[in-house]
């Protein structure tokens, strides 16, 4: 079982296509890190839909500042790319209010991320890392993968997601993980 340790300090960035264990490896992590310092954790995931998606499961006790919001899988219920957008720019502004401000304001040694991804369809790649850099320790998921077909939303998610695995000091593919270890 992977323990908080290799991680402190450090950003890491989980990623992989839908169902691969991101979130599920993400709370693992979490439940690992939980009660040795201050954590925030930020939910960016829609509720499940269709068999994508989910929110993480965070336990209630002290020294963990949970947070989510509303957010619409845009590709699963838009009608088309215009309406698609339009969704993402919705949650992109609920993320920006109820999450990262939220965020920012909370002096912890941890944040913990799950589904960054629908944050970077129409948020802010350089609003995302100025959050990040108030915290020394980064565990963060997010969606990069070949489920989704291709358009405008899905090119300016992929093309943030690899910036931001640029700005991380590692990244671990969930395709790779060990089913021990989701």
């Amino acid at each position: 079982m992977k323990t908080c340790r290799p991680f402190d300090g450090l950003k890491t960035l989980i990623v992989g296509d839908v169902n691969t264990g991101k979130t599920a490896y993400t709370r693992l992590l979490l439940l690992n890190c939980r009660g040795k310092k201050p954590i925030v954790v930020l939910d960016m995931a829609p509720e499940a839909q269709k068999g994508v998606g989910g929110k993480m499961a965070v336990p209630v006790e002290s020294g963990i500042h949970a947070f989510t919001t509303l957010i619409r899988p845009p590709r699963l219920t838009a009608k088309n790319d215009h309406e698609a957008r339009k969704i993402a720019l919705e949650n992109a502004e609920r993320i920006e209010r109820d999450l990262l401000s939220k965020a920012e304001a909370i002096p912890a040694e941890a944040l913990i991320i799950n589904d960054v991804s629908l944050y970077l369809q129409m948020g802010d790649l350089k609003r995302l890392l100025q959050v990040l850099n108030r915290f020394p320790t980064v565990i963060m998921n997010g969606y990069l993968g070949n489920s989704f077909p291709d358009g405008p939303l899905t090119r300016r998610e992929r093309e943030n997601m690899r910036r931001l695995m640029e700005n991380c000091d590692q990244v671990i593919e969930a395709e790779g993980l060990d089913e021990q270890d989701t």
